[in-house]
């Protein structure tokens, strides 16, 4: 008696199993979502430590333990990280909304940072308006376009550096007049080199965009939808303003 009624439980469980095998094995060839920031100080970069850090890498790294979703962040130059966001991928990372951007990735959410870039004086040096900039020495960092007028005004007296460290410390040794670039970038790389705010006149803001969560478009409805609910939450919950203002408080002073 027992036997007969185990065997049709056992026929049961047997097929709930066979059942779930091609729906685990689905679940594990699933192509993971890649997740990548701009390797540069302050958006991503090592410590002296060797520990992995940055105000953006920190912002996505918490957007994917929110959202389940995704691998580790890992940092990528400019060019490649590009690149590698047009491959036919799976891809994530958190960018400006600039025209290239808009025209081939998907604008999932804005995480509520903006990205003010323009030309920063030494003080005493006063910016009114672009018309200002004539007769001024300003470092421009290699590969830093942010302004079409700008980047391709060639009345403007110009020099060229290898990073943005290396344009920060022309200003300090009084060889140029000002600094091309993202502001809060330039003050923090300033700040880390022992400037003070005080160093600096106001900036001339030349275009304003906002930062967003930008993926390619290969994501599902349902990675897409989580990604873009961990976005908001973290943003309306002030703790993307917390990582912000951990990196860029002092500087913006």
């Amino acid at each position: 008696m027992k036997s007969s009624m185990a065997s049709p439980l056992i026929k049961r469980i047997a097929i709930l199993w066979i059942l779930l095998i091609p729906a685990t094995n689905t679940h594990s060839f699933e192509e993971d979502v890649a997740m990548f920031v701009m390797e540069q100080v302050p958006y991503g970069f090592q410590t002296e430590d060797g520990k992995n850090s940055g105000v953006l890498l920190n912002i996505l790294q918490q957007i994917r333990l929110d959202s389940g979703i995704g691998l580790t962040v890992k940092t990528l130059p400019l060019k490649r990280l590009l690149a590698t966001l047009l491959r036919d991928k799976k891809t994530c990372t958190l960018v400006a909304d600039s025209p290239v951007i808009v025209d081939n990735l998907d604008l999932l959410e804005p995480i509520g940072f903006t990205l003010t870039a323009g030309i920063l004086p030494v003080a005493g040096v006063k910016l009114k308006d672009y018309t200002s900039l004539k007769g001024k020495l300003i470092a421009v960092a290699l590969g830093i376009q942010f302004d079409e007028k700008f980047d391709s005004d060639s009345s403007l007296n110009k020099v060229s550096t290898a990073q943005y460290i290396d344009a920060i410390n022309l200003m300090k040794a009084n060889r140029v007049d000002a600094v091309a670039g993202a502001i809060s970038v330039l003050k923090y790389i300033a700040l880390q080199g022992g400037l003070t705010a005080q160093f600096f006149d106001q900036p001339l803001v030349l275009i304003k965009r906002e930062m967003y969560l930008v993926c390619s478009f290969k994501l599902t409805k349902n990675e897409r939808r989580e990604l873009q609910q961990a976005v908001i939450k973290l943003r309306m919950s002030g703790r993307t303003q917390q990582i912000i203002d951990a990196y860029f408080g002092q500087s913006n002073q």
